[in-house]
């Protein structure tokens, strides 16, 4: 049984301006759940050949499980703002009641940078 207990925001992905980013449409307010919340900070290597420097970059991971009604609007690439956070939408799968019924979705999210914002 799914009861949203947050608030967040949806932005639907529109398609992509002139230089081929992408470009969001409208704010929407619905009601949310967040099952699980994982960001990382970890150490990732700049060069594929593992240079004798270890010249290394850090990288912001999420893991990120997000409970949404039956009548959202996300979809996949969609962005959500969520207890100030902005993830990006990367899997939508229904979730069912034992009866049979579409019961809420469940969104498998990534952290979305704020160098990626349009």
């Amino acid at each position: 049984m799914f009861r949203p207990n947050l608030d967040c925001v949806v932005r639907q992905k529109d398609g992509n301006d002139v230089y081929g980013m992408p470009a969001y449409g409208s704010r929407k307010k619905e009601r949310c759940a967040v099952v699980k919340k994982v960001l990382r900070n970890d150490k990732t290597s700049v060069r594929a050949d593992s240079s004798a420097s270890r010249g290394n970059a850090r990288e912001l991971e999420a893991d990120v499980l997000i409970l949404i009604g039956i009548n959202t609007t996300a979809q996949i690439d969609a962005i959500l703002d969520v207890a100030g956070d902005r993830f990006r939408v990367m899997s939508k799968h229904g979730r069912y009641s034992i009866a049979g019924k579409l019961d809420h979705y469940e969104l498998g999210c990534t952290y979305f940078s704020d160098s990626e914002e349009t």
